[in-house]
């Protein structure tokens, strides 16, 4: 726990940009990211994940997939905003077939500019396959002008 916290200020300081005014009216997350995971029990063990995020005012939800993992790939997700322009992130991740029975918290900081975020996971649910493991997310906001290997996505 004391690394996974450890990892969460430290994102928190790398996320953070030289001076800018922030902005009062933050900036919907609504939309879909991608980005990567690595556990920090096993740094061998990581992998992709898509989301698409529902934000409406300090709400969060929405779904997700990921790659490489035996603890449910594909899953629903509820959580809040937070902090003085809403760019703190906290959210539990269940099992798309019962999305009341939560198995993991996520801790995120977003950047200014509303297009990435930095996410600590940890899986708090005794009877999970991954029970006790915590790791870090990095994920990034699909924007219209992305492009990957030449394929744009609209």
């Amino acid at each position: 726990m004391i690394r996974a916290i450890i990892i969460f200020l430290v994102s928190i300081l790398l996320i953070s940009s030289p001076v800018r005014a922030a902005e009062t009216n933050a900036a919907d997350i609504s939309g879909e990211w991608i980005g990567t995971w690595t556990s920090l029990n096993s740094p061998t063990y990581n992998g992709v994940i898509e989301m698409y995020i529902n934000n409406e005012g300090n709400n969060v939800d929405g779904i997700s997939v990921i790659g490489n993992t035996k603890c449910f790939p594909e899953r629903v997700f509820k959580g809040n905003l937070s902090g003085k322009y809403n760019n703190f992130i906290e959210f539990k991740l269940a099992p798309v077939e019962n999305p009341e029975d939560s198995f993991a918290e996520n801790w995120g900081a977003i950047n200014r500019s509303r297009n990435a975020i930095s996410v600590v996971y940890s899986f708090d649910k005794p009877n999970s396959e991954c029970y006790g493991d915590v790791g870090t997310m990095f994920i990034s906001k699909i924007q219209p002008y992305s492009s990957i290997q030449g394929i744009t996505k609209k």
